[in-house]
């Protein structure tokens, strides 16, 4: 999926936006999780192996 595809602006964006500011707009904690969610599976849409790349190096770096 790409910034610039249908796909992301009509459909990704408006739901992650939606759940983000109306569903989990009172707790920080739940929309960071659901960012970090949405943000594996725009990842994973590209190329689902280099989630596995991004997901280790956050558990060595972080």
């Amino acid at each position: 999926m790409l910034f610039s595809s249908n796909i992301f602006i009509f459909i990704f964006l408006p739901i992650v936006l939606f759940v983000y500011y109306f569903l989990l707009g009172k707790s920080r904690n739940l929309q960071n999780i659901f960012l970090f969610i949405a943000s594996l599976f725009f990842y994973a849409w590209g190329e689902p192996k280099f989630v596995l790349i991004m997901l280790l190096s956050i558990i060595i770096i972080g």
